[in-house]
């Protein structure tokens, strides 16, 4: 469609992190942009971790994306986590544990 490799990579991955969003906001009735920040991350990531190859060779390319792989997504669900437990609990724990 004469559309440049960089545009068509931003599209999708700001397509996939849109759903990606939705689909954890709307279970969870809480909007926060965590899914899709954490999604349109990998577009600086992948430009990292092709630098970080060429520099260092291919091992340590996937060493940056396995890294990121294991920390990011657990880090995304435990503020999801925390931003689902201060909206829908909160005035409830404040109430359960301040001093009288």
């Amino acid at each position: 469609m004469g559309y440049s490799k960089n545009i068509a990579s931003v599209t999708v991955f700001f397509i996939s992190a849109f759903f990606h969003e939705y689909l954890v906001s709307v279970p969870l009735k809480t909007f926060k942009i965590w899914a899709f920040m954490g999604m349109m991350g990998q577009i600086p990531l992948s430009v990292l971790s092709k630098y970080v190859e060429r520099q260092w060779g291919a091992r340590w390319g996937n060493i940056v994306v396995w890294a990121s792989l294991i920390i990011g997504q657990p880090l995304c669900i435990m503020m999801y986590y925390h931003d689902y437990v201060v909206t829908h609990f909160g005035e409830t724990l404040l109430e359960d544990y301040s001093v009288v």
